[in-house]
Order: C-alpha cells, then structure tokens, then sequence
C-alpha cells in the first residue's frame, strides 16, 4: 500500500510529479543558498545539484504523461 501516492486506498495523496516538484523546490533552495559560496567542493554539489534539476524536469513530464494516461483510463480520483 502507498503511503504518499494517490490510490484506491488513498485519494487524497499526491501525484509523483507533485512529489517531484517538492522535491525540485528543496534543491533550487539549497541551489540558492550555496550559490555564493566559493568553496571548490561547494561549487562541485551545487553543479551535481543542476544536473539533477535538469533530470528532475525531464521526470516530471514522465510523471505528467503518465497521471493523464491514468486519468484517461480511471478518472481523475485516481490518476496514479
């Protein structure tokens, strides 16, 4: 049984492309919060922290096509 994900069991739980995006909000914060400093291993994990963006984006849309594909086949109630 999902304890995050929208499921029969759980209506009201969240779209993998919300977790995505949550999860998307915590690292542009962390982003923002290093962005100054100059530290050469701080400036490593802040590029790694891009790269990751860059992949979330592209999991996101993944997770956006497959919750209309749900949708489509079961209803908006539950589209994971």
């Amino acid at each position: 049984m999902t304890k995050l994900l929208i499921s029969k069991d759980m209506p009201d739980g969240h779209t993998l492309e919300d977790v995505f995006r949550m999860i998307r909000g915590d690292i542009l914060e962390r982003c923002h919060e290093m962005h100054s400093d100059s530290h050469p291993e701080i400036q490593e994990v802040l590029s790694n922290n891009m790269y990751i963006l860059g992949l979330m984006e592209q999991i996101i849309a993944h997770a956006e096509s497959s919750s209309e594909i749900m949708k489509r086949i079961y209803g908006k109630s539950q589209s994971q």
